[in-house]
């Protein structure tokens, strides 16, 4: 561990280091030290990100390889806190060393994102294209994310990076789908250009650094060299020469600088500002003599003013700070600063400020941590409503000065809904009334038309009573309205920005107000698919219902004349009431009684199909005999057998417990199995029915036949109501295809489950498992149950 290695008494002495090599080294440390600042949040964060995949995603595994996958994310991310605490503690005393750090750092990187990536062989599903991408996209802004984070030390950013873009490439090429390899072919390109944006991000703060301490040696030389020609007069012309070569390289190094650096006095009071102020639309003539702390808001010139009036701004250490800051045309930037506390220099006697421009890369981040924001709300099935206020959230981030507000329009282009989280209590109301007065005016058609619009004067009357008063409440001067248009080109909704100045949108805005506003449209089109998807799904539940209830009224309409004509076809055969006569009339007489036979069995069937898919078939449990049901259901098949000369063994143990079941339906389930067996297997064949005790302590019933067998594509077919092979078996062995699914589903009801395995030509094999808790063991069978395991 690093702890150790740093004070081992066994290493060798270290060599010297020179001036440079000690300055590299504190470079190396501050940038180790960013990435760890950077990162302090890990051992929470990816646990509870795992934790929302697991229980957001359908997983490819059993739930116990999932709690392991998490479980050993937790401990790594866990002992990662660790290991951070042991840095944050050397650092704090002064004994850390970059170079014994970066190396296990990269380590564990390697080995937690390999946890990590874990999730893709976990939630990878093959009918999942929703949740394949989601995971892809998981990932994929994790890379991005983290480019953007350790860019600072190149083995740290490949191992944050490389293992995770190399499994989406990976998966996206192995899918073999257009779509997935075309996101693969683009991730690679991707990835070289995200590390080269981080080569030269790693470069530009490198240079950071070394100014910065650079800039700091040279004002102690330039101090030192004040002290020794006042101490050596007689050596004041050569310390005057250095003095001014050396001051001429500072000042060529800071007016050259990327970064902005400010010298002030103990007030704050600005002394010098370098000419890269003017990137920051800032003039260095004008800067001289104003307060460094003018410039911010209130809240950060308060959080400031507290630290030093802490005293945690010591002269060994520098703080760092990520302010917003408004240029002088009314916009506002981010800025990366670091404030250096030199009172104690004579040279000095006050702040060096460094300022660099960070505001592509905080609009960047802002944007895409809002959209994953959004989609991940999308994804977890949060309401619309709440998905349009975190896009108004998302948008005030990305616009620190403005409020953002979202509209939906229904389908008479009727407002509906107005999320506008951080604009007054009356806006919807004012609104709402707003667009029913515009709606058929030039403003009104211009937003259903779909046309961005953009106004910096909302408080001259030119824009009517209604509009001006309002803005001139609240303090609006702009607004930036993009309409939102679904996947059918028609304007559902809008997105607004309002800002209190008068601000023309620049590329950057424009492009992020289209953005958010196309992101709109996505969520209302999901939304809504969804509500229809929802309202169909009740439809047809709603149509399977009826059918079902349909089907049990009418069985039971047939059942009463059908009755009727068995038991006259009885009377007839019977000759009760003296001879029919004609011998063909007899003969009439069984078609009648056979066909009345067959279509109440028919009947039958659909009855019970109908209860049981009309939740209304209720189970009467009793304690059933299950050898006798077995035995009586042989001997019912006994005479159609007999026909087909087919041989019937029924195998049972020595120990069969009774069964608590429905005895109506087992009896009818084990003579619709034997019916089918008899019924597809040939003239002598053989149909055996075995019973048997599994490990478990289940109970499964076998019925095996040697018949003409089942297709195995047909196999699912068959296991639904009418589900035949095909018409010519339907024609010559007859039936309706509801035995099988009766069946399966009585089977169910008792808690079972039920198989089906056959072979074309061999055969095929019915298996029932009925749960262990149905069966009724004696005590001297529950003994002797024992005793045999």
């Amino acid at each position: 561990m690093p702890g150790t290695s740093i004070h081992s008494e066994t290493s060798p002495p270290a060599r010297a280091k020179t001036a440079e090599e000690e300055r590299a080294s504190a470079i190396r440390l501050e940038l180790y030290r960013t990435i760890m600042r950077t990162f302090r949040a890990l051992p929470v964060f990816f646990p509870a990100i795992s934790g929302a995949v697991v229980f957001t995603f359908t997983p490819a595994y059993p739930e116990p390889v999932i709690v392991i996958w998490w479980l050993v994310i937790v401990a790594g991310y866990a002992e990662y806190g660790l290991f951070q605490r042991r840095f944050f503690a050397a650092d704090d005393r002064g004994e850390a060393d970059a170079d014994h750090w970066i190396k296990p750092t990269a380590i564990r990187y390697w080995l937690l994102n390999l946890v990590w990536i874990g999730l893709v062989p976990l939630f990878w599903r093959a009918d999942g294209g929703m949740q394949n991408l989601a995971l892809l996209t998981v990932l994929i802004v994790h890379v991005v994310m983290a480019s953007q984070m350790a860019f600072q030390l190149r083995p740290i950013f490949f191992s944050v990076t490389v293992p995770v873009m190399a499994t989406v490439t990976g998966v996206c090429l192995w899918t073999a789908s257009p779509v997935f390899m075309a996101l693969g072919f683009a991730c690679i390109p991707a990835f070289l250009l995200l590390a080269r944006v981080a080569r030269q991000q790693r470069a530009s703060a490198t240079e950071t650094y070394g100014l910065r301490f650079r800039n700091a040696d040279l004002i102690r030389d330039l101090g030192h060299a004040r002290d020794v020609s006042e101490a050596a007069r007689r050596r004041a012309v050569e310390a005057n020469e250095q003095l001014q070569r050396r001051e001429h390289h500072f000042r060529a190094l800071v007016e050259n600088a990327f970064d902005v650096v400010l010298v002030t006095d103990e007030k704050a009071i600005i002394q010098y500002a370098s000419p890269a102020a003017e990137k920051l639309g800032l003039s260095p003539d004008a800067l001289i003599g104003t307060n460094s702390l003018d410039f911010l808001a209130d809240e950060q010139k308060r959080q400031i003013l507290d630290k030093f009036g802490e005293g945690t701004f010591s002269l060994e250490k520098t703080l760092y700070y990520e302010l917003t800051v408004p240029r002088y045309e009314g916009r506002t930037i981010w800025i990366e600063s670091s404030v250096t506390n030199l009172l104690d220099d004579p040279n000095v006697r006050g702040y060096v400020i460094n300022i660099r421009d960070i505001t592509e890369r905080k609009r960047t981040e802002t944007e895409q941590r809002n959209q994953f924001r959004v989609l991940r709300a999308l994804a977890t099935g949060e309401v619309l409503d709440e998905v349009l206020s975190l896009l108004a959230v998302g948008a005030e981030e990305a616009n620190p000065t403005g409020r953002a507000a979202v509209y939906l329009l229904d389908a008479k282009n009727d407002l509906i809904t107005c999320a506008a989280p951080h604009l007054p209590a009356d806006f919807q109301s004012w609104v709402k009334t707003f667009w029913r007065e515009q709606r058929d005016a030039p403003f009104g058609h211009m937003a259903l038309a779909g046309s961005k619009i953009v106004a910096t004067d909302l408080q001259k009357e030119e824009h009517g009573e209604t509009v001006t008063s309002y803005m001139r409440k609240i303090g609006i001067q702009t607004v930036w309205f993009q309409p939102v248009i679904a996947h059918d080109e028609k304007v559902v909704g809008a997105f607004a920005l309002y800002f209190p100045e008068a601000y023309e949108p620049g590329p950057w805005e424009s492009d992020y107000l289209l953005s958010a506003a196309h992101l709109a449209g996505i969520a209302i089109d999901r939304r809504r698919a969804e509500e229809d998807l929802q309202h169909a799904t009740e439809a047809a539940e709603l149509a399977n219902r009826a059918k079902s209830k349909f089907l049990a009224n009418m069985s039971h309409e047939l059942r009463t004349p059908l009755n009727a004509i068995i038991g006259f076809s009885e009377i007839m055969q019977q000759e009760m009431f003296g001879p029919m006569g004609s011998e063909r009339y007899s003969e009439y007489t069984n078609d009648i009684h056979d066909s009345g036979r067959h279509l109440l069995n028919v009947i039958d069937d659909i009855l019970d199909i109908s209860k049981i898919e009309a939740g209304r078939y209720v189970l009467e449990d009793e304690e059933v005999d299950l050898p006798a049901v077995l035995r009586w259901s042989v001997e019912i098949m006994r005479a159609r057998t007999m026909d087909k000369a087919q041989q019937v063994h029924l195998q049972l143990p020595d120990i069969l417990p009774n069964l608590n079941a429905d005895q109506r339906a087992m009896r009818q389930i084990m003579l619709n199995l034997l019916s089918n067996a008899a019924k597809f297997t040939r003239e002598g064949g053989s149909i055996d029915l075995t019973t048997r005790i599994t490990e478990a302590g289940d109970l499964t019933i076998a019925v095996r036949d040697n018949g003409i067998g089942i297709p195995g594509d047909k196999l699912a077919e068959v296991m639904e109501p009418f589900g035949q092979v095909d018409d010519t078996s339907a024609r010559q062995h007859g039936g309706t295809g509801l035995g099988l699914p009766i069946t399966k589903s009585l089977i169910e009801m008792h808690g079972g489950s039920f198989t089906l395995e056959s072979t074309i030509g061999e055969g095929t094999v019915a298996t029932m498992i009925l749960p262990g808790w149905r069966l009724i063991w004696r005590e001297d069978e529950g003994n002797e149950k024992a005793a045999t395991r």
